[in-house]
């Protein structure tokens, strides 16, 4: 009897790790976004940004082709090719996989929510590797000081994750599987999808300033 009250007891603790280890889902963390209160940040870290049809007047054709073939491979998008050469491409480096995250971005949300960067860029190595857009142009031998660079000019809202019970927690974004450090912020984007920001040493959102 006692060993079979003890292998419901193992049993139970099993499948509580088992839940406690699954990710928490899109829906789940909406319900639990509206718990926590919002604060707007400003994305200070400058991205390139270049206009499709520029792409071979910058690189040259063998460039601009291998460009252009990385644009939505990590999230698995197809452009169509109006859209590709009414588009602007943005640099930007996925660490999850280690590779260049390349994505195409409606010309009316750059003109809306970004303005050009006129700060100076990192030359050593150390402060090129926290600008992601430098990290994707020097991994694919690219000219970073024939790139336009950008600043986003609209506030983005997050939550503390640890506020609403998420610090530590593994949850699901449409990229794939993020954990939550602790201190790290909750990001709400306008179409609903969420996912996480790390903070950096000050306590913010790493790439961010308070707006």
């Amino acid at each position: 009897m006692m060993h079979c009250q003890l292998y419901k007891e193992n049993k139970m603790k099993i499948n509580e790790i088992t839940l406690n280890e699954q990710a928490i889902t899109q829906q789940e963390l909406s319900q639990l976004y509206v718990k926590g209160k919002p604060m707007s940040f400003i994305k200070n870290t400058p991205v390139a940004l270049i206009p499709f049809a520029n792409l071979e007047k910058l690189f040259g054709p063998e460039k601009a082709q291998e460009v252009a073939s990385l644009a939505g491979s990590v999230d698995k998008t197809s452009y169509s090719q109006a859209y590709q050469q009414n588009g602007y491409v943005v640099f930007q480096w996925n660490s999850n996989e280690n590779a260049p995250d390349i994505y195409i971005a409606n010309p009316e949300v750059v003109s809306s929510k970004y303005e050009k960067f006129t700060g100076q860029l990192p030359t050593d190595p150390k402060g090129r590797s926290k600008v992601p857009s430098l990290v994707v142009l020097d991994k694919l031998g690219l000219d970073a000081s024939r790139v336009p660079f950008f600043v986003k000019k609209v506030p983005t809202e997050m939550v503390s994750a640890d506020s609403i019970g998420l610090s530590g927690k593994v949850i699901q974004t449409s990229w794939g599987e993020q954990t939550v450090q602790q201190g790290g912020f909750i990001v709400k984007e306008p179409n609903g999808h969420i996912y996480t920001v790390a903070p950096d040493a000050q306590g913010l959102p790493i790439g961010y300033i308070r707006a």
